[in-house]
């Protein structure tokens, strides 16, 4: 698992890792949440032993409450894309053709399971998606694992890596990971 570090250094008593896997063109993202105190907005009661799945519909403004979000971006070129997921199986999905030049005319037409369980106490998200309809994605890709939380500190941004002065997960400074097909981090 990937440990996600927060923009602000707030004291808050969350840990948030992640992790991801491609299976062919299977995409499995997950995160593990470790908040004892259960600080965070909008995942609580989080339902364990859940599985949704099929074409669900998705929403804007996703990031403005507790968010799990990966992006993954091409090597060569600059474009990419950013998922965004909560706990209740609201996503969506957003194609950029260069950094925060987002492609309005894109329509997902994606399949989306979740699945909830508890790990050690702790919950856990595991998102799959197929993703051989992102045209644009050529692997191998670059990722961006990321996290937006709103809890009792107000609204944190974790990232496996933050490079500027401000949280911007589209700074392709943050894409330090590798996407290949049949392996996960490197």
């Amino acid at each position: 698992m990937i440990l996600l570090y927060t923009f602000e250094n707030k004291k808050e008593n969350i840990r948030i890792s992640s992790d991801f896997q491609l299976n062919g063109s299977m995409l499995t993202v997950s995160y593990l949440v470790d908040d004892k105190d259960q600080e965070l907005e909008d995942f609580y009661p989080f339902e364990a032993a859940r599985e949704i799945s099929g074409t669900l519909f998705p929403l804007e403004n996703l990031w403005t409450t507790t968010c799990f979000e990966i992006f993954l971006k091409n090597t060569v070129t600059n474009d990419y894309y950013e998922f965004n997921f909560n706990s209740k199986a609201e996503w969506n999905v957003f194609y950029f053709s260069d950094y925060r030049k987002r492609v309005e005319s894109f329509k997902p037409d994606l399949d989306v399971k979740l699945s909830t369980r508890q790990v050690n106490g702790r919950p856990f998200l595991a998102f799959t998606v197929d993703i051989r309809s992102l045209a644009n994605l050529k692997l191998p890709g670059q990722v961006n694992m990321a996290t937006v939380t709103k809890g009792k500190a107000g609204i944190s941004y974790w990232s496996q890596k933050h490079s500027g002065q401000k949280p911007d997960f589209h700074d392709f400074k943050n894409f330090s990971l590798i996407l290949n097909s049949n392996e996960g981090k490197k």
